[in-house]
C-alpha cells in the first residue's frame, strides 16, 4: 500500500510541457517536442505515444530526440494562431503559439496623390507595415517595390515600419495609370511570407492640344466632365489648347463658335496609346536549384480608368520552373508560387502578361538560381609517406548536397606542424595544395585536416543551432544554405557575431529557454529549450558547415633521391624524383626481378613503363644506382 503511494504522488509530482518556438511562427510549418519531466524539472521518458489535438492546424510526425518526442504542426490557411494540446501518460499540456507575418498590409501613398505629366516629375512615395490594429510594424524587410511605369528611387526607413522614396513619372506625354505593388518579406529578407499591397495612381497628362479650324473661331473641349478653353483660333485657324487628359479617356466633346456666334459640337479622338495595366513583383528574387525553394509572384491590375480588375486573365510563364496558380489574393491580386528547378539550368525568368489588355500589359522578371553550399568535403593526399625536405600532394574534393561539384567554396588545411601551400582551385569542386614537413625534427606520424564551407552568401535566411563536443554553436545562412558571415545574433540580449564561416559558438547554456535572434532582422529567431545540465537542447539542427576530414601520413626522414614505384595489374613504372617531387630524368637505375621477364618498355617524361610476364607473383626492385636508394613491389600475373 505504501508503495502504491510513493508512485501516485511520483506521477503527480511529473509534468508535461509542449516545447515550441517563443516568437512568431511562420506558416509553413514549425516544430514541438513534448517532454515529460519530474519534480526536479529533468526530463524522463515517455511511457506512452503521445497525442496531440491542435486548433487552426495539422499535425505530423517530426523527428525523434529521445526522451522527447518531435512532431511538425502545419497552420491552416488563414489562422492567425495555434493551439496545441498534448496527453500522455496521464498528463496533460497546452501550449498557444502566434502566426506571423505581424504586419497584415502594406499601404502606399503617393504626395501629390495624383500627379499630372507635364506639371509634376516626381512624387513622394510612402510605404507603411501596418499591424492588424493599425500599428506601425518593424519586424519585416524593406519593401521591394515595383512600378508598372516610371520608377522607385531611394527607398529608406524613416521610421519603425515606414519607408519612403521618389517616385519619378515615366517620360512619356500620354496619360496611364501608374500601378506599384510593395512586398515586404518576413521573418527573413529572403523568405515568401510577407505582407503586400499595391496602390493605383492615375496619371494625367498636361499637354496643348494642336488644331486647325475656321479663322477666329472659339474652341473649347469637354474631357471626364471638365470643361478646357476657350481659346480663339488664329487668322490661319491654327490654335493650341491647353488641356490635361486623365487615363481612360481617349474621347473629347468640342465645341467650335464661328466669328457670327455658329456653334459646332464634334468628337475629337485624342490618339491616345495602349497602356500597361500589369505590374508585378517577386519575392524572393534569388533561389538554390534544389526543386523545392519557392518564390511567391503577385501581380496587380488597373483598367484605363485605374480601376482594378478582379477577372482579370493573367498568364504567367517560367523559362525551368514551375509556376502554380493564378489564385487570387487579397486586396484583388493575383498570386503565383514558383518552385525552383532541381537542376542548375542557368537563371531563370518568369514573363507575366495579359494579352486582354493588349501587348503592352507584360512584365519580365529575373530570377537567380544558385547552387547550394558545401555539404561534403573529402580529403586524399597523393602518397601515405613523405620524407623531410619534400612535398606531399593534397587534394580537397567539395559536393554539394545533391552529390555535384561545389566550385567556389572555402577550403582551409591544418597540421600540427610543417606548411600548405594555398589552396587553388584546379577544377569545379577541386582544390590542390602541397603539405611540406618540417626538414628536420617533428613527428613520425602526422594528421593532416581540411575543412571546408560556403562559398558565402548574401541576405540571412536561416538561424541553425547544433551540438558539437558539448557545446552548442550557431549559424547563420542564406536560403540556399551558403554561410553568411559577420552577422550580428543576440543571445537573450547578448551580442555575438557570427565569422568568416558563418558560425558562433554559444558556449554552455544554462537549462531554460534561450532565444538567438538576428541583430537586425528581429522577426529571424530561433528558440532553443535545454533541458537539464547534460546538455540536451531542443530542437537541434544538422552543423551549419560540413565537420572537418583528415588523413594520417608517415614521415619518414629525408633522402637525397626518392625512387618510386606504380603498378597497375602486371604493367610496373618507376621514375627517380627529388625531395620537391621534380622527375629526375635520364638517372641510372638498377631493376631487378625475382623470376619472369620484362617485356614491352616504354619511356615518357622521366618515366619507365614495362611488363612483368610470370607465372607467380614476382618481386621488382629499383635501385637509384648513384644513391643506394631502393623501392621494393610485388607483381601478380
Amino acid at each position: 500500500m505504501l508503495l502504491l503511494c510513493v508512485c501516485a504522488v511520483s506521477a503527480w509530482a511529473d509534468t508535461l510541457e509542449v516545447l515550441g518556438p517563443s516568437s512568431a511562427v511562420t506558416p509553413e510549418g514549425f516544430p514541438v517536442a513534448v517532454v515529460r519531466k519530474d519534480a526536479s524539472g529533468a526530463p524522463v521518458p515517455l511511457l506512452g505515444t503521445p497525442t496531440l489535438t491542435t486548433e487552426g492546424a495539422d499535425v505530423r510526425p517530426g523527428s525523434a530526440q529521445p526522451p522527447l518526442q518531435g512532431f511538425v504542426v502545419v497552420p491552416r490557411p488563414g489562422s492567425r494562431d495555434v493551439v496545441v494540446r498534448a496527453r500522455v501518460d496521464g498528463l496533460e499540456a497546452q501550449a498557444r503559439f502566434v502566426l506571423g507575418p505581424p504586419a497584415t498590409e502594406v499601404k502606399l501613398g503617393l504626395e501629390p496623390a495624383a500627379p499630372v505629366k507635364g506639371r509634376d516629375k516626381e512624387a513622394v512615395l510612402t510605404v507603411s507595415l501596418l499591424r492588424p490594429d493599425g500599428t506601425a510594424d518593424d519586424s519585416g524587410a524593406p519593401p521591394v517595390v515595383r512600378a508598372s511605369t516610371g520608377r522607385v528611387e531611394g527607398l529608406e526607413r524613416v521610421a519603425p515600419g515606414m519607408y519612403r522614396a521618389r517616385y519619378v513619372l515615366p517620360d512619356t506625354r500620354h496619360p496611364e495609370v501608374a500601378i506599384l505593388v510593395a512586398f515586404s518579406a518576413w521573418p527573413s529578407p529572403q523568405s515568401v511570407h510577407g505582407a503586400y499591397g499595391r496602390v493605383l495612381v492615375p496619371l494625367a497628362a498636361s499637354v496643348n492640344l494642336p488644331g486647325t479650324t475656321e479663322p477666329d473661331a472659339r474652341i473649347s473641349i469637354d474631357i471626364a466632365g471638365e470643361r478646357f478653353g476657350p481659346v480663339t483660333a488664329g487668322p490661319d485657324g491654327r490654335f493650341r489648347l491647353p488641356i490635361v487628359v486623365p487615363p481612360g479617356h481617349r474621347f473629347g466633346q468640342g465645341h467650335v463658335m464661328d466669328r457670327v456666334g455658329n456653334l459646332r459640337r464634334e468628337r475629337i479622338d485624342l490618339m491616345l496609346p495602349p497602356t500597361d495595366g500589369l505590374a508585378c513583383v517577386l519575392q524572393p528574387q534569388r533561389l538554390p536549384a534544389d526543386g523545392v525553394s519557392r518564390a511567391r509572384l503577385l501581380c496587380a491590375t488597373s483598367d484605363l480608368m485605374g480601376q482594378p480588375v478582379e477577372d482579370a486573365k493573367v498568364t504567367a510563364q517560367a523559362r525551368h520552373g514551375a509556376l502554380k496558380g493564378p489564385s487570387r489574393a487579397v486586396g484583388g491580386m493575383l498570386e503565383w508560387l514558383y518552385t525552383a528547378p532541381r537542376s542548375l539550368t542557368g537563371d531563370e525568368h518568369i514573363e507575366a502578361a495579359w494579352p486582354q489588355r493588349g501587348a503592352g500589359s507584360r512584365e519580365g522578371l529575373a530570377l537567380q538560381l544558385v547552387q547550394g553550399p558545401v555539404t561534403e568535403a573529402t580529403l586524399s593526399v597523393s602518397d601515405s609517406l613523405v620524407h623531410r625536405g619534400g612535398r606531399l600532394g593534397v587534394t580537397v574534393l567539395t559536393r554539394d548536397s545533391l552529390g555535384r561539384p561545389r566550385p567556389g567554396a572555402v577550403v582551409s588545411l591544418d597540421a600540427p606542424e610543417g606548411r600548405f601551400t594555398p589552396p587553388a582551385e584546379s577544377a569545379p569542386g577541386e582544390f590542390t595544395s602541397a603539405w611540406h614537413p618540417p626538414d628536420s625534427g617533428g613527428k613520425e606520424q602526422v594528421s593532416l585536416s581540411a575543412r571546408a564551407w560556403g562559398p558565402a552568401g548574401g541576405e540571412p535566411a536561416r538561424i541553425s543551432v547544433w551540438h558539437l563536443k558539448g557545446v552548442l554553436h550557431a549559424s547563420v545562412s542564406d536560403l540556399a544554405g551558403l554561410p553568411v558571415p559577420s552577422q550580428p545574433l543576440r543571445v537573450d540580449g547578448h551580442p555575438v557575431t557570427t565569422g568568416p564561416d558563418g558560425t558562433v559558438s554559444l558556449g554552455r547554456l544554462s537549462p531554460g529557454t534561450h532565444l538567438v535572434s538576428h541583430g537586425v532582422w528581429t522577426g529571424l529567431a530561433r528558440t532553443l529549450h535545454v533541458l537539464g545540465d547534460a546538455g540536451l537542447a531542443y530542437p537541434l539542427d544538422a552543423p551549419g558547415i560540413p565537420e572537418g576530414v583528415s588523413r594520417q601520413v608517415r614521415v619518414a626522414p629525408s633522402v637525397p633521391v626518392n625512387v618510386r614505384l606504380l603498378v597497375d595489374g602486371t604493367r610496373v613504372t618507376y621514375w627517380v624524383e627529388d625531395a620537391g617531387g621534380q622527375v629526375l630524368e635520364g638517372r641510372q637505375v638498377h631493376v631487378a626481378l625475382s623470376g619472369g621477364a620484362r617485356e614491352a618498355h616504354e619511356v615518357r617524361g622521366g618515366r619507365t613503363t614495362f611488363t612483368v610476364r610470370a607465372e607467380h607473383p614476382v618481386s621488382v626492385s629499383v635501385a637509384d644506382v648513384v644513391t643506394g636508394v631502393t623501392a621494393l613491389v610485388e607483381v601478380r600475373p
